[in-house]
């Protein structure tokens, strides 16, 4: 967690997360959850859709994983290996349907396609 001092109006200090830690839990949430969740996958390709994609943070993903008791070791290669696995037994039309309620464009939903999915991991 880091802590940031912003001065906008006043002068306060924010603590969060890197992009990349964030990024770290929505991959755990995609391993761990025993269902899925479009919101989940769309937000992957959100976040490797970044010219450089976003690479998670690594320790946080492992650590996080390990407090589920998901055995394995996570690297900086084989997440994206895993995910596709994964990919491999998901009802696209299941994501889509579930991503529409939380987009401003619904329309937007039809980014989650089997193959745009597979690009990301790339």
């Amino acid at each position: 967690i880091r802590r940031t001092v912003i001065t906008r109006h006043l002068t306060f200090v924010v603590s969060h997360y890197s992009i990349k830690s964030l990024m770290a839990g929505k991959i755990q949430a995609l391993l761990t959850r025993p269902y899925c969740k479009g919101r989940d996958w769309y937000d992957l390709v959100w976040y490797r859709s970044h010219r450089p994609p976003l690479e998670p943070n690594i320790p946080m993903l492992q650590n996080a994983l390990n407090q589920t008791q998901v055995t394995g070791t996570l690297n900086v290669e084989n997440w994206r290996k895993i995910l596709k696995t994964k990919l491999d037994n998901l009802d696209i039309n299941l994501l889509i349907e579930d991503v529409q309620a939380f987009l401003e464009h619904p329309e937007d939903a039809r980014l989650l396609t089997r193959e745009n999915l597979l690009l990301v991991l790339e």
